[in-house]
């Protein structure tokens, strides 16, 4: 069956139409994903210790935060004036504090505990030392800072301003 241009024209017409409502829909979809996603962010920054103390729960991962983190500069770096080597890696928190779970042994905790260090600082003195020797050499409150750089994200602050508001 062969279908006349004036068919073909009708056929290729409703075709374009119902790839345009497609993509309205899927578009309204991945806004409303989007804006639950961003209420579980805040949800969770707004819960803070009393989340984490109660039983573990699975890890929540927040792979834009991630990204936002990687593009801030190497926290470390900042107070010791430039002694950084490699790109910035998100370096998530395992120590403990009153009032938080640990993650655990070979666990991470989820990814709002977790600060911009560069290559050096997070694989060779936040892994290879004691965590906590490490933040006190800095001077640093590890934990306030990566509350504060999540809730920076969450007001969706530029990775690149943030670090200096919050250090001076």
């Amino acid at each position: 069956m062969t279908l006349s241009a004036e068919e073909r024209a009708t056929v290729n017409a409703a075709a374009a139409i119902r790839r345009r409502e497609n993509k309205a829909k899927n578009a309204q979809a991945t806004q409303a994903r989007r804006e639950r996603d961003k209420a579980v962010r805040a949800a969770h920054v707004a819960a803070g210790p009393e989340l984490a103390a109660r039983q573990r729960q699975p890890r929540i991962h927040d792979h834009a935060y991630l990204a936002w983190l990687r593009r801030c500069p190497c926290i470390a770096g900042l107070y010791e004036f430039g002694t950084c080597e490699g790109p910035t890696q998100a370096a998530h928190l395992r120590m403990n504090i009153a009032g938080r779970q640990g993650p655990g042994m070979q666990r991470k905790p989820d990814d709002c505990w977790a600060t911009p260090l560069c290559e050096k600082h997070h694989i060779r003195d936040q892994h290879t030392q004691s965590e906590a020797a490490f933040w006190g050499r800095l001077g640093v409150d590890p934990f306030a800072l990566a509350s504060e750089l999540y809730a920076s994200f969450l007001a969706g602050a530029e990775p690149e301003n943030v670090p200096q508001y919050i250090l001076f």
